[in-house]
This record gives structure tokens, C-alpha cells and sequence, in this order.
């Protein structure tokens, strides 16, 4: 537990530090802040695999039934998202944005697990059904950043329909870099998030033997997937570009959030996780 401690008590530093520079840079511009920042985000993400390693031995199983487990999954998640969008694309206005958001999360993270006690084992909790939420972990993660930069791009785009440009966009990649951008976060989450539901039909028919359309949380996964898979047909099929197709984009990420959080919040589902 000891070691569980430190590693996640210096993933939250070095989170912190990413998030210091980030700042920095959205004060200055200074694409060395932005690199630094970078740099201190890859340490961190490699700190958090292994920790969520170490975790994962301690608990003898996935560290997806506990608060703080949930939260040191969703902020590597985000932090993968977000290194994979630094190697296709560079944006530092893209680390200043979401950085803060994975720091709060492990710093979260850090709390739940520094001042909680380790979950009992749970026999629900199967290699297939940590699988699947890690890989659910994951599409929502690349779903938030794709939503992140279709934000941007509807900004950028309606100031300069409108000739209304405002001294910080300039800072904004260009609309093309951002559309394409949106594209690979959303066709990598789209990936991920069907990974994660066929996983989870193999378990549903396990336990259930059929897959149950009239609970929320499973329905309002597969349209989550219909709202992606329309984007990406009008996309490449009709050569749809612009507000319309980033306004499906976050009609489709507002419904992976209902689905992801609000359901329980708010509905009655059978779906333990």
C-alpha cells in the first residue's frame, strides 16, 4: 500500500507541474512552457500505467470498483487522449485547456485512495468485464478531447463568418487542422467505445442471456454509436464539413456523458458498473 501511495502521490505532482506550465503558457505563449508541460505529462501518464499496475495487484482485481480507482482510470484515459492528440497534432492550447482537468482528476484520485480503504473482491468484477470498462474509460476520454476541439473550431469558425476575431483565437490552430483533429479523436473513440460495448454484450449474455435494449445505460451506449456512425457517413460519404458536422459531434458526446453519468443519476438501469 505503501508503494501505491508514493506512485500515485507523484503521478499528482507531476500532473500538478504539467498543469503549472500549461498555465504558463496560456499567459505567455511560450511554446517552451508548452513543451515542458509536455514533457511532465508523459512522466505522469507512465507513472499512472504503473500505478494502476500496482493496483491492480494489490486489489487482486481491476481497480474499477472503487472511487478512486474510477478516477485514476478516467484521468489516464485522458491522459492518453490527450498524448496521442500532442503526436498527431501539436496544439499546446489544447494542454493549457485539458491538463487542469486530468490534474483534478488524479489529484482526486489521490484523495479517494490515500483515505479509503481497499474495496472487498468482487465476483462480478471478470477479466472481460474490466476490460470492458477500461476500454469504455477510454472512448469517453477521446470523445471528450474530440468534443473539446469541435468547441474550438465552432469558435474559431463563427468569428471569422462573422469578422469578429478576438485577440486570443489567433492562438487557435486553423479550421482544418481542427476539423481533422475532432475526426482522429472521434473515429479513435468510436474504436474504443465499440470495443468496449462488444465486450460488454459477451458479458451481458452471460449473465442476462440477451442483451437488454430497454435499460438506458445500454441504449443510450448503441446510440452513441449510431450519432458517430451517422458523423462519420455524412462526413465521408456527402463531404459534410463545418458547424453541422460538429454540431453532431457534441450531440453525440452530450449523450456519451448522460449515458456515462447521468443514467445513474438520474434513470434506473440493471448495469452494476
Amino acid at each position: 500500500m505503501n508503494l501505491f501511495i508514493g506512485l500515485i502521490t507523484l503521478t499528482a505532482i507531476s500532473y500538478a507541474v504539467s498543469c503549472k506550465y500549461s498555465f504558463r503558457y496560456y499567459k505567455t505563449f511560450d511554446e517552451v512552457c508548452d513543451h515542458i508541460s509536455g514533457r511532465w505529462l508523459a512522466f505522469g501518464f507512465v507513472l499512472q500505467a504503473i500505478t494502476l499496475s500496482e493496483k491492480w495487484i494489490l486489489d487482486g482485481q481491476a481497480p474499477f470498483t472503487s472511487l478512486g480507482g474510477i478516477l485514476l482510470a478516467l484521468s489516464f484515459s485522458l491522459a492518453l487522449a490527450l498524448l496521442a492528440g500532442r503526436i498527431k497534432t501539436p496544439v499546446p492550447v489544447l494542454n493549457s485547456l485539458f491538463s487542469p482537468f486530468i490534474f483534478f482528476l488524479s489529484f482526486l484520485a489521490f484523495l479517494a485512495g490515500t483515505f479509503s480503504t481497499p474495496p472487498p473482491a468482487n465476483p462480478l468484477m471478470t477479466t472481460g468485464l474490466a476490460w470492458h470498462i477500461f476500454f469504455t474509460f477510454l472512448g469517453f476520454s477521446h470523445f471528450t478531447m474530440g468534443f473539446g476541439v469541435a468547441v474550438a473550431f465552432w469558435i474559431q469558425e463563427g468569428q471569422l463568418k462573422q469578422r469578429q476575431i478576438k485577440s486570443w483565437s489567433y492562438r487557435l490552430p486553423a479550421l482544418e487542422i481542427l476539423d481533422n483533429l475532432t475526426v482522429f479523436y472521434i473515429l479513435l473513440g468510436f474504436l474504443f467505445w465499440m470495443a468496449g460495448l462488444g465486450l460488454g454484450a459477451v458479458q451481458a449474455f452471460q449473465v442476462w442471456h440477451r442483451l437488454p435494449f430497454d435499460d438506458p445505460k445500454i441504449l443510450g451506449s448503441f446510440l452513441v454509436l449510431l450519432i458517430y456512425g451517422f458523423f462519420f457517413c455524412l462526413r465521408w460519404v456527402f463531404q459534410m464539413r463545418g458547424r453541422k458536422s460538429m454540431t453532431l459531434v457534441m450531440a453525440g458526446y452530450f449523450l456519451a456523458l448522460f449515458t456515462f453519468v447521468g443514467v445513474r443519476v438520474f434513470l434506473t438501469t440493471q448495469h452494476v458498473f
